[in-house]
């Protein structure tokens, strides 16, 4: 007898579900108010997420294997494999390593939480300097976007939507920053509408797989409100849960999309408030476009020097004088000679005299703004 086509449909997805579950028993861990909200450790893994990132990450999920035969989709794979092995090669890896040297960046335990203003969608640096925070903070202009099923799009639609999508993973990384133009153009696109799709990508191809995604909006407490996506531009952010497959917790990122200007914020408090409530946390900063140098930015400013215990950031992020003058001690790491024509009016001229004068060593990697002239510099602040 012919299948009916809803029967057809439930058995493809229920093929999906047993290849890509976890069996994993769940077990409760609290993050409170003030330090994490609380949440399920070790859920499932979510079937249709984790199906769906792996496959716009180009790596293959077992039970998906009819929508990854067209030639477009292994193109891809074998494009974006070939890539990431090089962006691993020339920047993850030496950064992995450096961390590993700087053990008090990397070590696991309090502070857990990472804030991360001004990211983007960038989930691959955050997770390479602070590998082991069970909680990450990014906060955007870019909207959050939404989730197509993938196996209802026409082809040719698909392959542009994969081209984009390679695009916009791997040529930040040639400049060593992501660039908010750049990020204005390819979120426009139909399909890839927003860092929901870097996010996910970043994470598979990082290695972990998806336990759930959830919207959310912010009262003006900075209490999550769940909300269904039905519009992209009325959801605040992304919570993601994901987790490699030997963690014994499942980590949560956090993507809230908002303007954290003074002005902002006081059209939208939540997003204050809620940080307001993460205490020692670890917080990161790169190619921050200096606005946190700025008045009209400092009420994030005292929000990231009052709740942090750790500050790692290049020059982009705040004066180094307002991190000590905060009550953190500094290390200035890489080199610092000056900076990129459109931000010559930020040059730290102070800053720079310290790196003469004490010349640390450079770093095995270049990100930030002076990448392209094969320079990095990097400020660590630990609260005193």
């Amino acid at each position: 007898m012919r299948k009916t086509p809803w029967l057809f449909l439930f058995g493809i997805l229920f093929m999906i579900f047993q290849s890509c579950h976890s069996s994993t028993e769940t077990k409760q861990i609290k993050r409170d108010s003030v330090k994490h909200e609380k949440v399920s450790v070790k859920l499932p893994i979510d079937s249709v997420w984790t199906a769906f990132a792996k496959y716009i990450s180009g790596v293959h999920c077992t039970g998906s294997d009819s929508n990854e035969q067209t030639e477009f989709w292994k193109l891809h794979a074998a494009k974006t494999d070939l890539r990431w092995r090089l962006l691993m090669q020339n920047v993850g890896n030496p950064i992995e390593k450096w961390v590993k040297e700087k053990n008090y960046i990397a070590k696991s335990g309090t502070p857990n939480t990472l804030i991360y203003p001004f990211a983007g969608g960038d989930f691959f640096y955050a997770n390479l300097f602070f590998p082991n925070r069970d909680t990450i903070i990014m906060i955007g202009l870019e909207p959050v976007g939404s989730y197509f099923d993938n196996s209802h799009i026409p082809e040719s639609k698909m392959e542009d939507y994969l081209i984009t999508l390679d695009r916009c993973m791997f040529y930040p990384h040639k400049l060593g920053f992501f660039r908010t133009l750049s990020m204005d153009d390819d979120f426009a696109h139909e399909m890839m509408n927003g860092t929901l799709h870097t996010l996910l990508f970043y994470i598979v191809r990082s290695g972990f797989n998806i336990h759930y995604v959830n919207y959310f909006n912010l009262d003006s407490n900075g209490n999550f409100k769940s909300t269904v996506h039905k519009k992209i531009n009325e959801n605040t952010g992304l919570r993601i849960g994901y987790s490699k497959l030997n963690d014994k917790t499942v980590r949560e990122l956090v993507y809230v999309s908002r303007d954290i200007s003074n002005s902002g914020n006081i059209k939208d408090p939540g997003t204050m408030a809620f940080l307001r409530r993460r205490k020692n946390a670890v917080s990161f900063l790169k190619a921050a476009s200096y606005l946190m140098h700025k008045p009209y930015f400092s009420d994030i400013t005292k929000i990231v020097l009052h709740q942090s215990t750790i500050i790692l950031q290049d020059d982009s992020g705040m004066p180094l004088d307002s991190i000590r003058k905060a009550g953190f001690t500094s290390e200035v790491l890489g080199e610092y000679s000056r900076t990129i024509k459109l931000f010559s009016n930020y040059f730290q001229a102070a800053m720079f005299d310290e790196y003469a004068s004490k010349k640390p060593a450079k770093l095995p990697f270049t990100i930030g703004y002076n990448a392209e002239f094969g320079e990095c510099n990097l400020q660590l602040g630990v609260k005193k």
